[in-house]
């Protein structure tokens, strides 16, 4: 008997020391991992967006920055059935049947603690009343958002871009290089888009405590977290004030302008008309802007400046001419006589003075532009000599300015004629259009501006960029200087001579050298050229091109636009 109860002693002893081990184990060793898991129910890690870097214009003047606004969020496994949608409804004005489906379908996912936004751009008043009933709303909860803001007159908005917001129904792809998450914003257009991966910053952490009944309760205190890193900030090589002139200029108007410090490529003023208003909203482009721009008939979403593709006009007739003096087709004393039409085979091509010029050298073409001196020049080119000096002077090929989507334009040579027209299905008569910068010849604004800065620093500049700063790749011609210096004295006449096409562009120094042009425009009224540069104290200091849709002759509407630039620049020397 006593056998049997020693063996009942031992047993119950056993079954003590298990039950008094597991507890040990639970309560002791497993203690923290078991804090964990409760903790994990009552606090919820909350990201903190991180500010994107502003973007100063090059004399230090915010063009860009950041503005705190309040996004409302729900995380969905602490939302209850407790959770008064009417009361949320009335207060926020949100269809709450689509909310209440979402909620339920993230609960049971992998998002089920992770906030979704359902409402950007919260004002106090509605903040307040919310607050006021957090109780009937458990799950709600608030957080801050960096929107951009626009502090400066110069709106610059298809080189600064635009935001887009990361979704779950968005087919848009934010950079693959970088890691997104639901709810983040990134830049899809412009500046915002090209130096993305600074701009962006480094996002922080908030841990919250959340009750059992969805109820957030703030900051944990003892962890609050990490705080943001800001992205970095970006200096443009742009002058804001020169901007806001020429977006002030370019009022109700169609076109582009673009100015350039041809010693150094640095991009001074860029505008593309029409624009969009990127204040018209907070943070990332809602979706139906964003369609509402695109389908606009006016394309204000196409940036004129380096997608636009025009006939360049008459302003090519420098690069024939450059090619006549380097290679000594003519003389510069060689002349012709314009009688306002020109005939070739069965065909007539008109001079735009219908009265003609008379007598007229090189100098005197380029000066009145006179289409029938270069339409007798023609014969003496080749088509290759020709197109080989007007790819030289780096048509028909991007600049490699740093905003993506820009085009190259189009320098026809004898594949793309014969693909085109056929083999016989296009002749010598081509080719004077092509003389005078019509027909197939296609060029942006920027390669007209970039051509500029080479007649202005005799073939020696860099590759056109809106950072300031950096190392480009140097873009050169290399011609004689008995060249440059015709062709320099050339487009000086153009503008400061009285019987000049360009003598609209001219200002007191009398340092503003250029070349008026005419695009032929099939579906209406013809465009409208400048281009030019100014020197000071000889020394090109702005090149310039500027080109009105529907302008008509470049010698009025886009020649008087260029003269108040260079008052500008003449007065206020921003690019030293």
């Amino acid at each position: 008997m006593l056998h049997k109860d020693r063996k009942l002693i031992i047993f119950l002893a056993g079954i003590f020391l298990i039950i008094f081990f597991r507890f040990y184990f639970l309560q002791i060793q497993q203690q923290q991992e078991y804090e964990k898991k409760a903790g994990g129910n009552s606090i919820r890690n909350i990201i903190l967006n991180a500010p994107r870097g502003i973007i100063f214009d090059r004399n230090h003047n915010p063009i860009v920055d950041n503005r705190q606004i309040y996004d409302l969020s729900l995380i969905p496994f602490d939302v209850t059935e407790h959770f008064n949608y009417t009361l949320f409804e009335k207060v926020t004005g949100l269809e709450v049947n689509k909310i209440a489906e979402s909620v339920k379908k993230k609960k049971n996912s992998f998002y089920r603690f992770r906030p979704f936004t359902v409402k950007r751009h919260i004002d106090f008043e509605k903040r307040s009343q919310l607050e006021e009933n957090k109780l009937d709303l458990p799950g709600m909860i608030f957080s801050e958002f960096p929107a951009r803001t626009y502090p400066d007159s110069a709106k610059l908005t298809h080189v600064l871009g635009y935001l887009r917001v990361v979704t779950e129904e968005s087919a848009i792809n934010p950079p693959v290089d970088l890691k997104y998450k639901l709810g983040d914003v990134f830049g899809f257009s412009g500046i915002e888009k090209m130096y993305e991966s600074s701009l962006r910053g480094k996002d922080g952490t908030e841990y919250r405590l959340v009750d059992i009944y969805g109820i957030d309760h703030g900051v944990l205190a003892e962890n609050p977290g990490t705080l943001p890193v800001p992205g970095e900030h970006l200096i443009l090589s742009i002058d804001a004030k020169m901007q806001a002139l020429v977006e002030k200029l370019f009022l109700d108007k169609k076109g582009a302008v673009v100015a350039l410090a041809p010693a150094t490529g640095e991009v001074l003023a860029i505008h593309s008309a029409p624009d969009y208003n990127l204040d018209s909203f907070a943070g990332p482009v809602p979706i139906e802007l964003w369609e509402g721009w695109n389908s606009d008939p006016d394309k204000p979403l196409l940036n004129r400046v380096v997608q636009g593709l025009y006939p360049p006009g008459s302003t090519m007739k420098l690069a024939a001419a450059a090619l006549a003096v380097e290679k000594k087709k003519v003389s510069t004393d060689w002349k012709v006589h314009c009688s306002g039409v020109y005939g070739f085979g069965d065909r007539n091509f008109h001079c735009w003075n219908t009265a003609g010029h008379g007598e007229v050298d090189l100098n005197l073409a380029i000066q009145q532009s006179c289409n029938v001196y270069f339409y007798h020049l023609m014969q003496k080119l080749s088509f290759e000599e020709w197109r080989d000096m007007v790819e030289q002077f780096h048509f028909g090929e991007k600049t490699g300015i740093d905003i993506l989507g820009e085009k190259k334009g189009n320098v026809p040579n004898k594949d793309y004629m014969n693909s085109r027209y056929g083999r016989y299905g296009w002749a010598a008569g081509n080719l004077l259009t092509f003389i005078i910068g019509q027909g197939d010849v296609l060029v942006t604004p920027l390669q007209v501006a970039q051509f500029m800065s080479l007649i202005a620093t005799d073939g020696n500049t860099y590759q056109p960029h809106l950072v300031k700063n950096q190392d480009t790749p140097a873009v050169q011609v290399h011609l004689q200087q008995n060249t440059w210096e015709f062709i320099q004295k050339a487009t000086w006449n153009v503008v400061n001579h009285k019987e000049g096409t360009g003598k609209q562009a001219a200002v007191k120094g009398g340092g503003v050298h250029g070349k008026t042009g005419t695009a032929q425009n099939p579906h209406g009224d013809d465009h409208s050229w400048f281009a030019g540069f100014m020197n000071v104290k000889d020394k090109p200091i702005i090149s310039l091109a500027v080109i009105v849709e529907h302008g008509g002759k470049g010698s009025v509407e886009a020649a008087s636009i260029s003269r108040k630039i260079f008052q500008y620049a003449e007065q206020n020397s921003p690019f030293k």
